[in-house]
């Protein structure tokens, strides 16, 4: 990238308003700037900036006016050029891009295939592989991968299929591909069982974690998985071996996992208790910040986390609060109420904090301004409150 043009930042961008909590005197940076009537931030473990600070990336969606719906493409904000750039090609549901943070790429799962697209206006859309139509047929594809993530060292992503059987049996297989072109490579299939939220180790290239998912058989027989009884939700599978749960012992509400920076923990949210980590070594767990909590991430060191709380989760509050593990001091992003019913909707409208930037600010999705925006916050003004 030339540096002959001075870069904006999101603070100097005149793509960004600033917001400002009224309780709390938090300030967000939110991407007021308008492409499509949906513009929402990634899943919380998906940072989308480029590692040198110039792209953002952003899911865009174009549901009717009041209306809803799950598909999007991919926006970008440029912040050498001061743009906001949609790609309409970058079609994606279910899977969620992930982003090369070195080039700045984006890549995609869209019915069987992988795609990638650099981020500038001239870039065009490479198809990177296929799943194989082999394992895929007489099956009814729901998802791919459900959010791909590059292997330790950039050689591959994982995969996590979601299929059902002509009787609404799922059908889960577990493996990576590659990104040379090179063909799937399958670690494991699982039958009668929904899996997904697959990840793979920030360190080691040959292990992955994924989730035992809620699934509903109606189609067959009309049961359904209840989240209500005990049960291994967080698996690892290491490359040539059979799948494993993480916990000594199954736990009952338990979701929205995540590995830390150093690949030495998992983290989780035990739902109504708090976020949890888990020392992969040992399996032994540690509660981090008791509380009522949905989504959560930390900082690469692990002193720092953000999380959302959902009050109503059928009808979700935008609560994202910030905490300092250190202090034990915590201070409250935004608070904000659903948005009202007649207004334009995405599904799963939920505020997913992360850090990113290499923890220089904390990315979520706002309803402040009765849509769905995309929203930054300095990470350093909230350490300063939290001191």
């Amino acid at each position: 990238m030339s540096r002959s043009v001075r870069m904006h930042s999101p603070e100097s961008s005149r793509l960004f308003t600033r917001w400002t909590h009224p309780a709390t005197g938090v300030e967000s940076l939110v991407l007021t700037e308008r492409a499509a009537p949906v513009q929402q931030s990634f899943y919380y473990t998906h940072p989308s900036f480029s590692d040198d600070g110039r792209f953002l990336w952003l899911g865009c969606g174009f549901p009717p006016p009041g209306g809803r719906h799950a598909q999007q493409v991919l926006g970008v904000v440029d912040f050498e050029t001061n743009e906001l750039r949609v790609y309409p090609e970058t079609q994606h549901a279910l899977s969620r891009p992930w982003i090369d943070h070195a080039t700045g790429e984006a890549c995609w799962g869209n019915h069987l295939d992988f795609w990638k697209r650099g981020p500038l206006a001239s870039d065009r859309a490479v198809r990177i592989g296929s799943f194989p139509a082999s394992l895929a047929k007489g099956l009814r594809p729901l998802c791919l991968s459900t959010h791909p993530t590059f292997s330790a060292g950039g050689k591959s992503f994982n995969i996590d299929t979601r299929f059902l059987k002509p009787d609404g049996t799922p059908v889960s297989h577990i493996g990576d591909m590659p990104l040379d072109g090179s063909p799937f490579r399958l670690w494991q299939t699982i039958e009668d069982r929904f899996h997904d939220h697959g990840l793979f180790s920030p360190v080691d290239p040959d292990l992955q974690m994924f989730a035992h998912e809620f699934w509903q058989d109606g189609e067959r027989t009309g049961k359904s998985f209840d989240h209500s009884l005990p049960y291994h939700r967080i698996w690892l599978i290491r490359r040539g071996e059979q799948a494993a749960p993480l916990l000594k012992a199954p736990v009952s509400h338990i979701g929205h996992e995540w590995w830390d920076a150093g690949g030495r923990h998992i983290w989780y949210l035990h739902y109504g208790v708090g976020v949890k980590k888990v020392n992969l070594a040992t399996r032994e767990e540690t509660l981090v910040w008791p509380g009522a909590l949905s989504h959560a991430h930390a900082s690469r060191d692990g002193r720092y986390l953000v999380a959302d709380r959902m009050d109503d989760p059928g009808n979700p509050d935008c609560h994202v609060i910030f905490r300092d593990t250190v202090t034990g001091k915590q201070v409250e992003i935004v608070n904000r109420g659903p948005l009202a019913p007649h207004l334009t909707q995405c599904v799963h409208l939920h505020p997913h904090p992360q850090f990113c930037l290499h923890d220089r600010y904390i990315c979520y999705t706002t309803t402040v301004h009765d849509r769905v925006d995309v929203a930054l916050v300095p990470t350093q003004s909230l350490i300063q409150r939290t001191a």
